[in-house]
């Protein structure tokens, strides 16, 4: 199923539903900026809170990814 996320914020959603640190793929400095926007939009998306941890909605996008 198409999330309709981009490959950083679906990266930014694992590593935050696996228990690791959202920034995990961010490798160079350049990187950090695509992940703070990444960390952004998936507020705004509803798919995590203000302390970075999945909601129910965040969940079901990792549930249905999976698939």
């Amino acid at each position: 199923m198409n999330s309709g996320l981009s490959e950083m914020e679906l990266a930014a959603l694992h590593n935050i539903g696996e228990g690791r640190d959202p920034f995990g793929e961010c490798h160079a400095r350049g990187d950090y900026g695509k992940c703070m926007l990444a960390l952004a939009s998936l507020r705004r998306a509803g798919l995590i809170d203000h302390h970075d941890r999945l909601t129910d909605a965040g969940r079901g996008v990792l549930t249905s990814s999976a698939a």
